[in-house]
């Protein structure tokens, strides 16, 4: 049952909207005061030779550009859409070149070479701000994640500034518009925008990703590993990048399915301050600040400050409220030849037990509020992060690149689990589940990159060595008499629920892992000509792992060091058909290190590995404002875990595979209107199955959509107003296993936004699940099953000063 309010409740969420909403109309009338702005133009420039773009952007503006046409003639330029400053229209179509704009304190704009490879970096700039502070700006102060939904270039792929239309494999970006314009609050939300990543939540509260049907065990930030999923804040990501397919030569370790990588937000050389304040349901109430620039003159030295607060009153449906603290800075130094980023992230966060249900003789009940946990039941983690990134050009196009990560991760759970129910509902067997897991990981990347030609091939080489240490530690409890039939609590009475004890600490050490990988990286991206683009890469990956299981009377098992040696060779091409169609092919392999073990003869399993074979095409439209992307893939993954049905214990390996297709479609249809659409169909087979027995990929949908489309006025008295539809649609699906199994209906989620964009702020009131639709994630037991979001609402306002 949802949650219930009086019809006139004054809740924190509604007055803020009253504010807000009556502020509108002063703040609009305030905007149409010319002397209050600046002058922006509506620039409607296709992609074309730079030299022709740069031209008709003086043309149009009336600015001078100084420009050596040797200089800018290499080059092509992106298409410019939009309201913006001639700064502004410059600095985007300098988006993925090595040129760079200055701006003189008297306003003259030259177009120069940039001292190193541009990193792009973040700004706060939309195309529909109003013109840059009157300070000097280069290429990198306007980045492609702020104005458009599709980004042109990706690093996470090949570890190179490449195009994503050369990029011989399928990659979905979440660009930091499409992020704010979603009102993403969390990593989860985010990947709402990728059709491709079916979600979920374990019974243990943290969220689970899948990618056309294998689990991601660990996602990547900044291309450095993490030792599982845990990322960044949202309010310390740029951009979040779906790689579809294996990743193991780049991102150390990868399931068949792909890889998901966070962007953090980076140093930067020109001023941003930005404050906000978001208000939601339950009496959420979240503030966040970001604050970065040139610490001195000459700009070498710059900074990136993030920082954000969070804490609910409660939590969906009715459990004890969120916490959620966030802080990371960084700081970059920049010379001639040399680049170096200093960082640190720390986050704290409290999380309530998941919004869930179960189901009885194969159908998914309707609870009175959808809670199967007591209402303190929930999950604390705390993190720390320490990482570096280091840059030195050597000589001519060779350069020396080095990545290190540290991160301390402690999760603490706490929650009752129940196991069993009579037919009203009663308990039959609970047991409660206390645990602190701490992991420890050291992440290092070194290589060096060189750029040059042999007749008419021109080769990106690549050769580097990674490491990464993982060291996991788990303590949990076990106290006699505390686990067994509770008939007093029944899942049909809320409030019974609470009558469990409460949950105590953890009272034994469990086990330890230790899991070490090493590779050696050969890579060589060749344009041959102008239309052929050929990725080979191969890594000489080496894993090892050991542990140690502990049982609570203090006995312990130890499994031998596991070591696991190969070569994984990795092959990519694509074809320019046309400036606007391209296609590509790919081969692709994966090998994981395991650190699972079988139960019964406390042996580490076999390391994993997988093949991934894909064919697709990618088109871009309306002069490169339009992207899509077509793809078939076939992939296989073996060596996997086999679980038994009843007793959940890995008693032996497996192979899965999955087939099928996926397209995407983002960027903008015409000037202020965006979209991010998608759709994935799969299908699973699982060779070595049993006749009659169910399939964990069975809890996936075969068939996703996703869809998000915003409007914003160009013109006029309302100019700035604007409003967003989102849809995220999903197939039938099968849950639990065997005998336990029971249909998963699908359904889809419909989001709605209203929002106005000014100079220096910007408002925005978003509703999730407008029709409060009941929707469910898959789950592999029936004694627990997820729901998806439950409407909700949230104002957001963002105040850049």
């Amino acid at each position: 049952m949802k949650k219930s309010n009086s019809r006139y409740a004054l809740t924190p969420l509604r007055i803020a909207m009253v504010f807000a909403l009556g502020a509108i109309p002063p703040l609009v009338l305030a905007q149409e005061n010319p002397a209050a702005t600046v002058a922006r133009e509506h620039y409607e420039i296709p992609a074309a030779p730079l030299n022709t773009m740069l031209l008709n952007i003086a043309r149009q503006s009336g600015r001078v550009i100084s420009f050596e046409p040797t200089l800018v003639a290499p080059y092509q330029g992106r298409a410019v859409r939009g309201n913006m400053t001639a700064e502004q229209a410059i600095a985007a179509c300098l988006q993925g070149t090595e040129l760079v704009l200055d701006v003189t304190a008297n306003g003259t704009l030259t177009v120069t070479s940039a001292p190193a490879v541009l990193n792009v970096a973040p700004t706060n700039i939309t195309a529909t701000d109003a013109q840059l502070p009157s300070i000097a700006v280069n290429g990198s102060a306007l980045s492609d994640d702020q104005l458009y939904y599709n980004p042109s270039n990706s690093s996470s792929v090949s570890r190179t500034d490449t195009p994503l239309k050369q990029t011989a494999q399928s990659v979905d970006v979440l660009s930091a518009k499409l992020l704010k314009d979603r009102q993403a609050t969390n990593l989860s939300d985010a990947l709402k925008s990728s059709p491709g990543v079916q979600q979920t939540v374990s019974n243990r509260g943290g969220a689970q990703y899948k990618i056309r049907g294998f689990l991601v065990e660990k996602t990547s930030t900044n291309g450095m590993p993490n030792a599982g999923v845990n990322g960044s804040s949202i309010q310390g990501i740029e951009r979040v990048e779906v790689i579809k397919g294996p990743d193991s030569i780049m991102s150390g370790s990868s399931t068949p399915g792909g890889t998901i990588n966070i962007i953090r937000k980076a140093p930067v050389k020109y001023d941003v301050r930005t404050l906000s304040l978001e208000v939601a349901d339950y009496g959420e109430l979240k503030q966040g600040l970001d604050l970065g620039g040139a610490l001195n003159e000459d700009r070498s030295l710059s900074y990136r400050l993030n920082l954000s607060n969070m804490k609910s009153d409660n939590a969906s449906p009715d459990f004890d409220g969120k916490r959620d603290v966030f802080v990371a800075p960084a700081l970059t130094w920049e010379g001639e030849h040399t680049r170096l980023t200093f960082g640190a992230e720390y986050g704290k966060q409290r999380q309530a037990a998941p919004y869930s249900t179960m189901a009885l003789n194969g159908k998914i009940q309707k609870l009175p509020t959808y809670r199967v946990f007591r209402k303190d039941d929930g999950f604390r983690s705390e993190n720390k992060t320490g990482y570096y990134e280091f840059s030195q050009d050597l000589i001519d196009d060779w350069t020396f690149n080095s990545k290190a990560t540290y991160v301390d991760n402690t999760d603490t759970l706490r929650l009752w689990q129940l196991n069993a129910f009579n037919q009203d509902g009663s308990v039959v067997f609970a047991s409660p589940f206390s645990a602190v897991n701490n992991s420890k990981s050291w992440s290092l990347q070194n290589d060096i990159r060189g750029k040059f030609k042999t007749g008419f091939i021109t080769h990106k080489v690549l050769v580097g060595v990674d490491y990464q240490h993982i060291l996991t530690v788990q303590n949990d409890r076990d106290v006699p008499g505390e686990r067994g039939s509770y008939p007093q609590v029944n899942i049909y009475d809320t409030d019974s629920l609470d009558l469990l004890p409460k949950v105590g600490g953890a009272t034994y050490r469990s086990s330890d892992r230790r899991t070490q990988q090493r590779g050696l990286i050969l890579q060589d991206q060749m344009d041959v000509g102008d239309r052929t683009h050929v990725l080979l890469a191969a890594k000489k990956a080496k894993w090892i792992s050991d542990g140690t299981v502990y049982s609570s009377d203090g006995t312990a098992s130890q499994s031998p060091p596991d070591v696991a040696e190969k070569w994984v060779p990795n092959v990519g091409i694509s074809y320019d058909v046309s400036p606007q169609m391209t296609v590509y092919a790919n081969v692709i392999h994966g090998f994981n290190g395991s650190s699972g073990y079988d139960t019964t003869t406390f042996q580490l399993l076999p390391p994993l590995t997988s093949e991934s074979k894909e064919v697709g095409a990618k088109f871009s439209f309306l002069d490169d404002a339009l992207t899509l992307t077509t793809a078939y893939f076939e992939l296989q993954q073996d060596n996997v875990p086999l679980t038994d049905p009843i007793t959940r214990r890995n008693i032996g390996i497996q192979s899965q595979e999955s087939k099928g297709y996926d397209f995407t479609l983002t960027g903008e249809l015409v000037p202020g209107w965006n979209i991010a659409a998608g759709y994935t169909h799969v299908k699973y087979v699982v060779p070595k199955l049993a006749k009659g027995d169910t399939s964990e990929f069975s809890s996936q949908p075969g068939d996703t959509a996703t869809l998000w489309t915003s409007y914003e006025l160009q013109e006029g008295r309302y100019k700035g107003f604007g409003a967003g539809l989102g849809m995220v649609a999903f197939s039938n699906a099968i849950g639990g296993i065997g005998s336990d199994s029971y249909e998963i209906p699908g359904g889809a989620s419909t989001d709605l936004s209203v929002f106005y964009h000014a100079k220096e702020y910007s408002l925005t009131l978003g509703v999730k699940n407008v029709f409060d639709r009941t929707l469910y994630y898959g789950s592999g037991t029936s004694a627990f099953i997820p729901l998806r979001e439950e409407r909700n609402a949230r104002l957001t306002f963002v105040y850049n000063f």
